[in-house]
């Protein structure tokens, strides 16, 4: 864990844009894309020990990191493939992409899925609803991770565990913005990757702090075998977003 000083941010809010896909519009039924249920518990972090800090505890790019952290974790979990992208490739791509001081979500994503990201291309991505629980689950789940946007309280700055609380001090935004994917949850926490740690997250703070969220499809979750490790066949559902996705 990193010195609490050093915790920087970068996520600028993002604008809203009414042609950004909402995973809600392809569920089968209310938070169905399988016919498995959810698992009341996924992790997707376990196989990982150096998730790396990537420059965040010096330049405000946590959004480009966000990104370098779903493509370990999805190669990890798809491949066995452990390797991470240096600190040095994600600071130089931050500077490229003039990241380096703050970016948003959004921006990050459409530049990933048009002009790639250390040599990766990302597939499509879907809106989903930060305060429907249960779709949070469902995406971290089936896609790997879910791609987030927090409004951080002054009084995480120096937190291991990020909860709610009353007080100035637990204000959403009083610290700043913040990109994270989180990798796992079970019954009383959702797990983030921030810093290059595992940070535990409550899941009351979710629809407190938490404003944007994404689902993302990448080829390295289905490299292997076309079929995620969560067992559902992604293909359609890739198909069907490409063709709208401009």
């Amino acid at each position: 864990m990193i010195d609490p000083r050093r915790r920087m941010l970068g996520r600028l809010p993002s604008a809203i844009d009414p042609r950004t896909l909402q995973l809600s519009n392809y569920l089968r039924t209310d938070l169905e894309i399988a016919s498995e249920p959810v698992p009341t518990g996924r992790r997707w972090d376990t196989k990982i020990s150096d998730w790396g800090v990537m420059g965040n505890d010096t330049y405000g790019n946590c959004t480009i990191v966000t990104a370098a952290h779903a493509l370990l974790c999805w190669r990890t979990n798809e491949l066995d493939a452990t390797q991470r992208i240096t600190d040095s490739a994600v600071i130089e791509l931050s500077r490229t992409m003039g990241a380096i001081n703050g970016f948003s979500i959004l921006e990050r994503l459409k530049w990933w899925r048009k002009r790639g990201m250390w040599g990766d291309r990302l597939w499509a991505f879907a809106a989903v609803n930060p305060t429907n629980i249960d779709l949070i689950r469902l995406t971290i789940n089936t896609f790997g991770c879910a791609d987030i946007g927090l409004n951080l309280p002054r009084a995480w700055q120096s937190a291991n565990l990020w909860d709610v609380g009353g007080g100035r001090a637990y204000e959403p935004g009083s610290w700043g913005g913040h990109s994270v994917p989180l990798v796992g949850y079970d019954e009383k926490f959702v797990y983030a990757v921030s810093w290059g740690s595992i940070v535990p997250m409550t899941w009351k703070a979710i629809p407190v702090y938490c404003d944007e969220a994404y689902a993302l499809i990448d080829p390295n979750w289905i490299a292997a075998d076309s079929i995620a490790p969560s067992g559902v066949d992604l293909t359609a559902l890739h198909t069907d977003l490409m063709a709208l996705q401009t």
